[in-house]
């Protein structure tokens, strides 16, 4: 097959998120399909075909998952698209619903938000030493802010290292967004992070629906994040105690 241009993102996504469901692929890159699943898996059939994908059905979980090969990974580098990542060599069970989701989320950022500019995970970790890194770092005009997808809830004391942990220093971003998988769940860890302005929640469900437009992130003193759709308006952490934005991100 002819490899074009969009088959090489197809297969770097599914690097840097170490796999991809058709569907995901579908929202992804074929936004505008009118078939979300018959063009994409078209093309994805394609890749797999010659060697450059590979469709991974687990017992654990009935969807396909596709995983960038080794020779999808030789054709990357040949591009200077690989970004030092080798090819997965087994998914981890454990975490398929949580990396699924984390995919979800920067899909959600990418078509919703228009905010491209997403490290993942697997190239955080490069330079981690071994040090906890963040699901994400997306970047919104001069900021960056670290993603933590969290589908169930840690116990009290794993928090309080997270949050007095220094990654975020570490990868210089302006501070963390929570996102939950229900309203309870993120309203006791909001609670629990209340002495940490810099860290802001949402739920899942909100960030589906985006009723307004924008991604809102709030925390325990009220302090809230919006983030634009498209890049359009302003990012900002207004106080409660204070009429005044903390600071504008459009105005750096």
């Amino acid at each position: 097959m002819e490899v074009q241009k969009r088959d090489l993102e197809i297969l770097k996504f599914c690097l840097e998120q170490k796999f991809a469901t058709l569907l995901q692929i579908g929202k992804m890159f074929f936004p505008n399909s009118r078939d979300i699943f018959h063009r994409p898996a078209k093309r994805v059939c394609g890749l797999v075909n010659a060697g450059l994908l590979k469709a991974e059905q687990l017992r654990v979980c009935e969807k396909k998952l596709y995983v960038t090969t080794r020779e999808g990974v030789k054709l990357l580098k040949q591009n200077n698209l690989e970004s030092g990542l080798h090819a997965v060599d087994g998914l981890d069970t454990r975490t398929l619903e949580h990396d699924e989701q984390v995919t979800e989320v920067r899909i959600i950022f990418d078509r919703l938000l228009g905010l491209r500019e997403w490290t993942p995970e697997r190239i955080l970790k490069q330079t981690a030493e071994k040090k906890k890194v963040p699901d994400g770092v997306v970047k919104y005009f001069k900021r960056k802010f670290a993603i933590e997808v969290e589908r169930t809830l840690k116990n009290k004391r794993c928090y309080e290292k997270i949050f007095y942990s220094a990654f975020t220093r570490q990868e210089g971003v302006d501070g963390i967004l929570y996102i939950m998988n229900s309203e309870s769940d993120m309203k006791w860890l909001m609670n629990e992070a209340k002495d940490f302005r810099e860290i802001l929640f949402t739920t899942m469900e909100s960030l589906n629906y985006m009723p307004y437009g924008y991604a809102s992130f709030s925390n325990a003193a009220q302090g809230l994040i919006e983030m634009r759709r498209e890049g359009g308006g302003s990012v900002h952490l207004k106080d409660s105690s204070e009429s005044r934005l903390i600071h504008d991100i459009t105005q750096g």
